[in-house]
């Protein structure tokens, strides 16, 4: 399993590289860290434009974890 650090649009985010078959994305509390489990042989630029198409989503998780108590 590889790991990974890749910047989109000024978004930090912690790529996993593993054995499976689909993207996943998440957002985890309590400061929005962005982790992206990705099929081992998923290029960068395949990873970073996955993120770019889910960027409204991603952002809203973000802040709606800023605005919880």
């Amino acid at each position: 399993m590889a790991s990974d650090r890749l910047m989109v649009s000024g978004i930090d985010v912690h790529v996993v590289r593993k054995d499976i078959k689909n993207l996943h994305i998440g957002v985890y509390p309590p400061d929005g860290r962005v982790r992206v489990a990705a099929p081992a042989r998923m290029s960068d630029s395949a990873i970073r434009a996955a993120v770019v198409t889910r960027l409204h989503w991603v952002k809203s998780q973000r802040d709606r974890l800023a605005q919880a108590p």
